[in-house]
């Protein structure tokens, strides 16, 4: 019994030492296959990864690939899909929102409302200031003015007249000679019609022979005034202050005519200059100024699209309260789109010139499109610790069904 145990404890122990020298092959095989696995992944000729950046987002890590250049010289990057114009748009005056007349999404054209403080009473400064300009530039203004110039223009012709004949008040001896012969003669013309006056001076009023007399003795009257009043004249030159007073006066229309005739133009929509002057006129553009300043204060409390676009994001209802400043509406023009690259390298730069042919592939869509360089930022930016540069480019064609912000990635270079 006891040689018995011993060959079944033998054979137990056998079986035991088949299983180690098993597990010892197996562990020596895989360690052999892992070597030559590392070896061959260290290999010369393993194929060149793409250079990486590290960019930190919390406590992760995460590796994001930038621009590489092809064998053939041109550049790869990545990019993204960008509206030509995006307006933030925000109110300058603070105030309660009145109303917001647009959703994301909506297409709106240039010029159009697309949100609105509370605005009454700037409103009425407005209207009033419409009616000020409208009473000034009504048809009853208009013929004023006209009037105004009509006066104007004879009271400069007097004024001429008065000036000519101060400068011209001047003769000589014949002419002195001349005037007194006039005087006399009409000295004695008077003297016979108020003599045949007197003869009639039992006739009756209503007499046509004593009638006769009367205006025969007028017109005798009036040539002797006219005749001593031309010898007065020629003889006696006017003095210092006549011959100031003449152009004084003469100045004084002359400015009147030329302001009268401003304001006249102004109101019928002709050009005048810049430095014209006048209180009519000046009256006219300060209520027009006026209503300017109010316009431009109720535009003020509107948002209004600068250009043709889509509605991107609204962020705001009627009733808030907005800041000066407050973001409220983005619009972006999404019929004329651009591409940017976001991670071209400054080792890839150099090799980008304007003009530059691009092909565009856009993920989205799965197209491609063409374009070319037309902006190279000269500032840098950095992406997790890499330089990298800013380049815009134009599409070729715009294509249709993209949208900003799609992702890309451009090839620059033939």
């Amino acid at each position: 019994m006891k040689k018995t145990n011993f060959y079944r404890a033998d054979r137990r122990d056998s079986a035991l030492l088949s299983c180690s020298r098993s597990a010892y092959y197996i562990i020596t095989i895989l360690i052999t296959a892992f070597a030559l696995l590392l070896s061959a992944c260290g290999s010369p000729s393993a194929a060149t990864a793409i250079p990486t950046v590290v960019l930190d987002s919390g406590n992760q890590s995460t590796s994001v690939p930038v621009s590489s250049s092809d064998n053939d010289g041109s550049v790869v990057a990545s990019a993204i899909v960008v509206p030509l114009q995006e307006a933030q748009l925000a109110f300058s005056l603070p105030g309660s929102i009145k109303m917001i007349n647009v959703v994301a999404g909506d297409q709106v054209g240039a010029g159009d409302v697309l949100a609105e403080l509370d605005n009454d009473s700037i409103k009425l400064e407005v209207e009033a200031a419409q009616r000020t300009v409208r009473e000034l530039t009504s048809a009853a203004a208009v013929a004023a003015a006209e009037q105004t110039v009509a006066n104007s223009q004879k009271a400069y012709d007097d004024a001429k007249k008065k000036v000519d004949s101060v400068q011209n008040r001047h003769a000589d001896n014949v002419t002195i000679d001349y005037l007194e012969d006039q005087v006399t003669l009409a000295q004695n013309a008077l003297d016979r019609a108020r003599d045949a006056y007197k003869q009639t001076g039992g006739r009756s009023d209503r007499d046509p022979v004593r009638a006769q007399a009367a205006t025969n003795l007028y017109n005798a009257q009036r040539a002797y005034n006219t005749a001593l009043g031309n010898l007065n004249w020629y003889a006696n030159p006017p003095s210092a202050n006549d011959v100031a007073l003449a152009n004084a006066n003469f100045d004084a229309a002359s400015a009147a005519l030329q302001e009268a005739q401003w304001y006249l133009a102004e109101l019928q929509g002709e050009s005048i200059p810049s430095d014209a002057t006048g209180a009519q006129l000046a009256q006219l553009q300060q209520a027009r100024n006026g209503l300017q300043a109010a316009q431009d204060r109720l535009n003020q409390t509107r948002l209004m699209a600068p250009f043709s676009g889509i509605v991107g994001k609204v962020d705001g209802i009627a009733g808030e309260f907005a800041s000066p400043g407050q973001i409220l509406i983005v619009l972006s023009d999404t019929d004329h789109l651009q591409v940017k690259t976001t991670d071209l390298s400054e080792r890839d730069i150099t090799k980008v010139k304007i003009g530059d042919p691009t092909r565009i592939l856009v993920d989205a869509v799965s197209q491609e499109f063409e374009g070319k360089v037309i902006v190279i930022s000269p500032v840098a930016n950095t992406l997790g610790g890499d330089v990298v540069y800013e380049v815009t480019i134009a599409f070729t064609e715009q294509p249709e069904g993209l949208l900003g912000g799609m992702s890309a990635e451009v090839t620059i270079g033939d």
